[in-house]
C-alpha cells in the first residue's frame, strides 16, 4: 500500500500557535513533526512507498531522504492534493492508497500496520478519526477514486456518508497515536504528557518551548501517564 501525505508550507504554519510560538519556531515545529511521521511510515513492513505532495522544499528532502517520492502540488487544498497524487498512483499501476497528514507526530509504524490490515476488499474505505471525531487522519480507499475526497471541518462524517452512499459500510479503526493531531496550545500539552521517543518531543524539550506549553502545575508534578492522557484526548 502507498501512502501519500500532503503537507503545506512550512511558512506561517500553525497559526493557532503564534501565542506560544515564534513564526520560525512553528517552521521548526512542522518539519519535525513530518519527520516523525515519515519515520512512522518508513519502519512500517506493509507500505510500498510514500509519496508528498507539497510546494515545500523541505518536504522534498526529508520524504528523498527516506526513498519516498515527491509530487509539486498543482492546486492548493488538502483534497486537491490529494486527488493529485491518486491519479499519479492510478497512472502507476496502483489500485490503493492510505492518506496521513503530517501533524500527527505520535503515529507509530504498528498503527499504519493496524490500518492496511483492517483494510480489506477490492471496494473498501478504511478510517480513523481525530480525538474529537471531527477530521479524518487517515484514510485508505481502495480503488483509489473510489470517493470523492472532502477534507476539512467534518471530513469524518463526510467521508462515511460517501462510503454509506455506495452501499459499503466503512471499516473505522480508533488509534490514539493518529487521533492526535497539533493545532493548538491545549493539543501542545496533551502531546507533552507523553514520553514516546520523538523528534518532536525532542524539539519542544530543547527548545524551551515545552516549558512555556505545560502549565506550571504539571511542570512540577512531571507528566501523566499515557492513560490519562488518552483521557484529555
Amino acid at each position: 500500500m502507498w501512502v501519500v501525505v500532503p503537507v503545506k508550507r512550512f511558512v506561517n504554519a500553525k497559526t493557532r500557535l503564534a501565542s506560544l510560538m515564534s513564526e520560525s519556531e512553528r517552521e521548526s515545529l512542522a518539519q519535525v513533526m513530518l519527520n516523525d511521521v515519515l519515520l512512522a511510515i518508513s519502519s512500517s513492513l506493509l507500505v510500498s512507498g510514500v509519496l508528498i505532495v507539497s510546494n515545500e522544499v523541505r518536504a522534498r528532502y526529508a520524504v528523498e531522504r527516506l526513498g519516498g517520492l515527491f509530487l509539486e502540488e498543482e492546486e492548493a487544498g488538502l483534497s486537491a492534493s490529494v486527488e493529485q497524487a491518486g491519479k499519479w498512483l492510478v497512472k502507476h499501476g496502483q489500485r490503493g492508497m492510505l492518506i496521513i497528514p503530517g501533524d500527527v507526530p505520535l503515529v507509530s509504524s504498528s498503527e499504519i500496520d493496524q490500518i492496511i490490515k483492517s483494510h480489506r476488499g477490492d471496494k473498501a474505505l478504511t478510517i480513523a478519526s481525530d480525538a474529537a471525531k471531527d477530521g479524518t487522519n487517515a484514510l485508505c480507499v481502495s480503488p483509489i477514486q473510489l470517493i470523492k475526497f472532502s477534507f476539512g471541518k467534518a471530513s469524518f462524517s463526510k467521508h462515511i456518508a460517501s462510503a454509506e452512499q455506495l452501499n459499503l459500510a466503512p471499516t473505522v479503526v480508533s488509534l490514539s497515536g493518529l487521533a492526535l493531531d497539533i493545532d493548538n496550545p491545549l493539543d501542545l500539552q496533551i502531546l507533552l504528557s507523553f514520553d514516546n521517543e520523538t523528534e518532536t518531543l525532542a524539539y519542544l524539550a530543547d527548545s524551551g518551548i515545552a516549558r512555556k506549553v505545560l502549565p506550571r502545575r504539571n511542570r512540577s508534578a512531571g507528566k501523566v501517564g499515557i492513560g490519562a492522557a488518552s483521557r484529555l484526548i
